[in-house]
């Protein structure tokens, strides 16, 4: 492997060591496909070695019935093993045992419908499958987040160095072809059997097979000389470590210039989305479209509410606000994120009403959060991931296993209950904090939790824990529900005290470099990765210290891990060509940074650090960092029409990637102007930043009883 490691696109799932349902893809593995050998099926010798996987487990057992009738002695033994590698073993068992006979053509009839069974089952995800390795597109249909999840899989793993999966024969084929020509051989009616005829067929599928893998074969050989010219760029050296900047204290005069510098970059992508994306939910500033990621909710629009009437853009507010009024629709056929939607829409509208008081913004906030209800109809409270917007189906992507990760059901509570707050309906408030309690009653004591839940049987599906992507706001609104609260509901308090004791025991590390990171844990195997997401911690511990959730000796710990990892974020920036981060990077067991996801999508993490760390520790060296990284993202993300992402931040002058993310404006932006600003400008006693940095009140009185009646 390269020195630099580097975003590679997912080509199938995850190595065959990983557990019976592995992301990324959350495709069943059969047992046999990957790692050990057991005993039967060494003892297979050629008929099992040659037929492996998948595809060769399914033809291994098509072929079995094919050949079945008369050779019972001789296959007996090898039927069984195929029963067995393909979960088949008991359906045929409990089939026998239903029925009260044996002998191979019970046992040849139960397989046989054991395999339709399996082909049922799996022929839509082995399409899937098909799908992506033609394709190659494994990242459609994601989140950001889940994106973000996903590559860090590749990266930690080290997939890359793994073929892709071939494309393979679906079950329903080998199924149909291999009934057919057990009829043939056999015989029906009274009619001799043709045993040429299942050769034939046989013989047939075997030239699709290879035909198919030739294809493959060659979609694989483009794919490894783009990956081998990527690794040549990838072998650029980090910028050597150097000391960060100090902190020069400035003049009032000074540091009103850059705020006006920062409201001035505000208003030039605000522009370029109204000129070129009106309505859409983000710009493309580079080709100068609009693109909807999001269902077309104007997630811009939205998300940019607020962030337009803290810095006095009063004529800008108003059109937002006339769409707002006018141009919302809410039944697309699109499956919206529950998390995207709740964290953007929700929240900004919610938001935006409370620091203007305009109705309809409460309105719209009621009527989009009404039909995201129908996400928490599931056995256990636990909402699904998505819900399309239309049809109200909700649902849990296959790359899951059809799971709920822990920060998209975990990072509804604050705009739920805030909502409930405003509107006096209690659904919204008791259905999102009944998903913290059911963890809290379900996992007493426990304070880091597995990054996928399965909503059906309220069991966590993977051992995987991480403070990044798809874990990281689960943390984050703990602590925030406490504040929101007004410090009355000490469950959540708890739950994060303990999260952060865990955090600071298991995965807090140092790298030889003197880079303080936060790790990631799969069972007990330590992955030293950190995702940009990460460095929301700092401010988040810092806010906890500040706000009296944590004191002592404890508090002085807290706030060292945050000064720590602050100052690795700030590194994480320096030390590219570009003065970009990288969206992940990695920690050889605890050795030298390196890159791992190369691009960079303007985030607010960092400079959200920055803001936190300045207004508790007073230091002024915050605000020098958050100076530096946003002057690198005029240079480089600037353009004539918006801001863009970068490709590779390795680059001294990286290519675009013709996004401006709409939490630019929410966030980053946001969080950059409350640095150069007074105190004044947020009250930590009475207002709660969302994870979208959208400002929510303190609510100082319990909910009233409900007017309606409570789902749970």
């Amino acid at each position: 492997r390269p020195d630099v490691q580097h975003l590679e696109q997912i080509q199938g799932p995850a190595p065959a060591t990983c557990p019976r349902r592995c992301p990324p893809t959350g495709l069943p593995m059969l047992p046999g496909t990957g790692g050990g050998v057991g005993t039967r099926r060494r003892d297979a010798g050629f008929w099992q070695g040659s037929m492996r996987g998948r595809r060769g487990t399914v033809l291994a057992i098509a072929t079995l019935v094919l050949l079945g009738g008369g050779w019972s002695l001789f296959l007996y033994s090898n039927l069984v093993d195929a029963e067995e590698s393909s979960d088949l073993h008991l359906h045929v068992e409990e089939g026998r045992r239903s029925t009260g006979e044996g002998g191979l053509r019970q046992r040849l009839a139960l397989l046989e419908e054991g395999i339709r069974g399996l082909a049922s089952a799996h022929l839509e995800e082995a399409a899937d499958l098909e799908a992506r390795a033609e394709t190659g597109s494994a990242g459609e249909g994601l989140t950001l987040r889940q994106k973000v999840f996903v590559e860090g899989e590749e990266v930690a793993e080290g997939s890359a160095q793994s073929p892709p999966p071939p494309v393979v024969q679906t079950a329903q084929e080998v199924v149909a072809q291999a009934v057919e020509a057990s009829r043939q051989a056999q015989g029906t009616g009274g009619e001799p059997g043709r045993p040429d005829l299942a050769l034939e067929v046989q013989k047939a599928a075997d030239a699709m097979r290879r035909r198919r893998g030739a294809e493959a074969a060659e979609k694989r050989r483009q794919r490894m000389e783009e990956r081998l010219a990527e690794r040549a760029r990838a072998a650029v050296p980090l910028r050597p470590r150097r000391d960060p900047p100090n902190g020069t204290v400035l003049t009032p005069a000074e540091l009103t210039a850059r705020r006006k510098e920062v409201e001035d970059a505000m208003l030039h992508a605000w522009q370029g989305y109204v000129t070129f994306a009106w309505g859409h939910d983000e710009l493309c500033p580079i080709s100068q479209t609009g693109k909807d990621d999001f269902g077309g909710l104007g997630a811009t629009i939205v998300d940019s509410l607020d962030t337009l009437r803290m810095m006095g853009f009063t004529e800008e507010y108003e059109r937002a606000l006339g769409w707002v009024r006018s141009g919302l629709n809410l039944t697309v056929d699109f499956n919206a994120s529950v998390f995207e939607t709740t964290i953007r829409v929700v929240g900004g509208f919610l938001a935006a009403y409370e620091l203007t008081g305009d109705e309809v913004l409460l309105k719209r906030s009621l009527q989009v959060a009404e039909r995201l209800l129908p996400a928490y109809d599931t056995p256990t409270g636990i909402p699904y991931g998505t819900i399309n917007l239309k049809t109200l189906a909700p649902r849990n992507p296959k790359w899951a296993s059809k799971a709920s990760s822990l920060a998209e059901f975990g990072t509804h509570q604050l705009e739920w209950y805030k909502l409930s707050a405003l509107s006096g309906d209690r659904r919204f408030a008791d259905l999102a904090e009944h998903s913290i309690r059911y963890l809290n009653e379900q996992f007493p004591g426990q304070g880091l939790m597995p990054l996928f839940l399965s909503p059906s049987t309220g069991k966590f599906t993977s051992r995987r824990i991480s403070l990044g992507a798809l874990g990281d706001s689960y943390y984050e609104y703990l602590l925030k529900m406490w504040l929101l609260k007004g410090k009355t509901d000490d469950m959540y308090r708890t739950m994060w005290e303990q999260a952060m004791d865990e955090m600071l025991e298991k995965l807090v590390l140092n790298s030889t470099e003197g880079h303080m990171y936060i790790a990631e844990l799969d069972r007990k195997t330590v992955r030293h990765k950190m995702d940009h997401l990460v460095c929301f911690v700092p401010g988040m511990l810092a806010l906890g210290v500040h706000s009296g959730a944590v004191g002592g000796e404890k508090g002085e710990r807290y706030m060292a891990v945050a000064a720590g990892v602050t100052e690795t974020c700030w590194h994480m920036y320096d030390r590219q060509a570009s003065g970009l981060s990288p969206e992940i990077v990695t920690f050889r067991a605890g050795g030298a940074m390196r890159d791992g996801g190369a691009y960079n999508l303007l985030r607010p993490e960092a400079v959200e650090a920055f803001w936190y760390m300045w207004r508790v520790t007073r230091d002024w060296k915050y605000r020098d960092w958050g100076w530096a990284v946003f002057q690198t993202m005029q240079r480089h993300g600037r353009k004539e029409a918006g801001f863009s992402g970068v490709k590779d931040v390795r680059e001294a002058e990286p290519t675009p990637d013709d996004t401006q993310q709409s939490f630019v404006l929410a966030e980053t932006f946001k969080y950059l102007w409350l640095l150069f600003s007074e105190d004044t400008s947020f009250d930590f006693e009475t207002t709660v930043l969302n994870t979208e940095a959208h400002p929510l009140k303190v609510v100082r009185q319990p909910l009233s009883a409900a007017d309606t009646d409570t789902q749970r």
